[in-house]
């Protein structure tokens, strides 16, 4: 019986090499990026126009999702709001990613042949093998309807982040055990 590190890190493999290149991706995320310098700060939420990208912004971000969405199924109901939510899953990557050095990423389903969702954008950070994936927080945030699901997990990435530093920036490693040949 194997151990539960005998896995190959998702990062270490060619499908995640190529979703990097995926069109689809990278339109995504110039879209978003203009879009975060016109819409987001006046018609989504003007409320943070000078706190953008802070740790501050996020208890903001999540309040109004609260406020827009009962659940995670309204926030994916129609066109418009697949389109402001998928803002709001840009703004909270982007806060995380400018915050602790991270980089946008796509990543792949685990099972592409039953998964019709395709690649989750993500952030990946130096510091950890596993993704910040704004979309979770969304889900947790307008599911749980807590109003602490977001930040908490930045105070921790943040602790993690300083960790890592103080550490004077070690190279990641990772606990998966196996490797792809390729």
């Amino acid at each position: 019986m194997g151990s539960k590190f005998d896995y190959v890190p998702i990062q270490l493999t060619k499908t995640f090499r190529e979703a990097q290149a995926d069109e689809k991706f990278q339109s995504w995320l110039k879209m978003q990026e203009a879009v975060m310098g016109i819409e987001f700060p006046i018609d989504d939420l003007p409320e943070i126009r000078d706190s953008m990208f802070t740790e501050e912004s996020l208890t903001a971000v999540e309040a109004k999702l609260i406020e827009l969405y009962p659940d995670e199924r309204a926030a994916y109901a129609t066109e418009d709001d697949i389109h402001r939510t998928m803002r709001y899953v840009y703004y909270i990557g982007e806060t995380f990613r400018r915050a602790f050095e991270g980089t946008w990423v796509a990543v792949p389903p685990q099972d592409p042949k039953n998964d019709e969702k395709g690649l989750t954008p993500a952030i990946d950070v130096p510091f950890r093998e596993t993704f910040i994936q704004p979309t979770l927080l969304i889900r947790f945030a307008v599911n749980r309807r807590t109003g602490e699901e977001i930040t908490p997990v930045y105070g921790h990435m943040e602790r993690a982040y300083n960790k890592w530093q103080d550490a004077g920036r070690p190279e990641r490693t990772y606990r998966g055990t196996l490797r792809e040949n390729d």
